[in-house]
Protein backbone atom coordinates (compact mmCIF):
# COMPACT_ATOMS: atom_id res chain seq x y z
CA UNK A 1 0.00 0.00 0.00
CA UNK A 2 2.86 2.43 1.16
CA UNK A 3 4.22 1.91 -2.62
CA UNK A 4 1.18 2.85 -4.31
CA UNK A 5 1.20 6.53 -2.33
CA UNK A 6 4.68 6.51 -2.95
CA UNK A 7 4.19 6.76 -6.41
CA UNK A 8 1.64 9.69 -6.36
CA UNK A 9 5.32 11.89 -5.40
CA UNK A 10 7.82 13.35 -7.47
CA UNK A 11 11.20 12.08 -7.76
CA UNK A 12 12.89 14.96 -5.76
CA UNK A 13 10.18 13.82 -2.82
CA UNK A 14 11.36 10.20 -2.96
CA UNK A 15 15.31 11.44 -3.00
CA UNK A 16 14.46 13.58 0.10
CA UNK A 17 12.33 10.87 1.77
CA UNK A 18 16.02 8.14 0.69
CA UNK A 19 17.54 10.59 2.87
CA UNK A 20 15.84 10.46 6.13
CA UNK A 21 17.02 6.98 7.61
CA UNK A 22 18.93 4.60 6.80
CA UNK A 23 15.79 2.18 6.54
CA UNK A 24 14.08 4.23 4.10
CA UNK A 25 16.97 4.91 2.01
CA UNK A 26 17.41 1.06 1.98
CA UNK A 27 13.82 0.82 0.64
CA UNK A 28 13.66 3.23 -1.81
CA UNK A 29 17.92 2.04 -3.33
CA UNK A 30 16.30 -1.65 -3.45
CA UNK A 31 15.38 -3.19 -6.93
CA UNK A 32 12.24 -3.84 -5.86
CA UNK A 33 11.38 -0.43 -5.83
CA UNK A 34 12.60 0.58 -9.23
CA UNK A 35 8.88 0.29 -10.47
CA UNK A 36 8.47 3.09 -7.68
CA UNK A 37 10.91 5.14 -9.00
CA UNK A 38 9.35 4.44 -13.18
CA UNK A 39 6.08 5.84 -11.32
CA UNK A 40 7.60 8.95 -10.35
CA UNK A 41 9.63 9.58 -13.10
CA UNK A 42 6.51 9.65 -15.56
CA UNK A 43 4.33 11.90 -13.27
CA UNK A 44 7.08 14.60 -14.56
CA UNK A 45 5.80 15.94 -18.32
CA UNK A 46 8.76 16.56 -20.89
CA UNK A 47 11.42 14.24 -18.57
CA UNK A 48 13.82 12.70 -21.05
CA UNK A 49 13.99 9.34 -20.81
CA UNK A 50 16.19 7.38 -18.59
CA UNK A 51 19.81 7.19 -20.21
CA UNK A 52 21.29 3.82 -20.47
CA UNK A 53 24.52 4.71 -17.90
CA UNK A 54 22.55 5.57 -14.63
CA UNK A 55 19.90 4.28 -12.60
CA UNK A 56 16.59 5.64 -11.62
CA UNK A 57 18.63 6.93 -8.68
CA UNK A 58 21.11 8.45 -10.24
CA UNK A 59 18.90 9.95 -12.56
CA UNK A 60 16.57 11.69 -10.65
CA UNK A 61 19.54 13.02 -8.19
CA UNK A 62 20.82 14.25 -11.78
CA UNK A 63 17.96 15.98 -12.95
CA UNK A 64 16.35 16.92 -9.61
CA UNK A 65 18.57 17.44 -6.34
CA UNK A 66 20.62 20.87 -6.40
CA UNK A 67 23.63 18.97 -4.31
CA UNK A 68 26.77 18.45 -6.71
CA UNK A 69 28.01 15.24 -5.43
CA UNK A 70 31.71 15.44 -7.14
Amino acid sequence: LYRQVFSYLEPLDILRLSRTSRNIRNLFTSRSSEHIWRSVRHNIDGLPPLPPDLNEVQYAALVFDSHCAV
